[in-house]
């Protein structure tokens, strides 16, 4: 038993030794992209319960763009004027609302937004301060 206790020992240290990165070079968290982006609706089922509905942006890397376009069917589902935004985004980064409605703001992503004139948002990695600037615009299919 102590010859297996050792060996265990032995195992971890090794693991340990040749695991650990350096953190300030391997652990670096610059990704100030957003790599999905949704509009968030809640509906009722035919029961009557409510269920939260997601409907997926075009995010263009290259262009910093984000277009909904709303789908006839969908169009009574979404009131352009009071969405909720979901965006994924990199660990450690975060996203804030810099225009809205045509008017300068600095306001966090959280809560409702009116995107009937596009809104822009800038994401921020926390640990390099790298940014990434997008512009957000909607619209009704015809």
């Amino acid at each position: 038993m102590k010859r297996i206790l050792s060996i265990i020992a032995i195992a971890v240290l090794a693991l340990g030794a040749n695991s650990c990165a350096k953190p300030d070079a391997d652990f670096v968290h610059d990704d100030a992209t957003i790599s999905a982006m949704y509009i968030c609706s809640t509906q009722k089922d035919a029961t009557g319960k409510e269920k939260t509905v997601t409907f997926p942006g075009v995010i263009k890397q290259d262009e910093g763009t984000i277009a909904f376009t709303i789908s006839k069917d969908k169009r009574k589902d979404i009131d352009l004027d009071a969405v909720k935004l979901r965006a994924n985004v990199g660990f450690d980064a975060y996203v804030k609302v810099t225009k809205e409605g045509g008017k300068d703001v600095d306001r966090t992503l959280y809560g409702i937004h009116d995107i009937t004139e596009g809104i822009d948002l800038t994401v921020t990695a926390k640990m390099t301060g790298t940014t990434k600037d997008y512009h957000l615009t909607a619209k009704y299919e015809k």
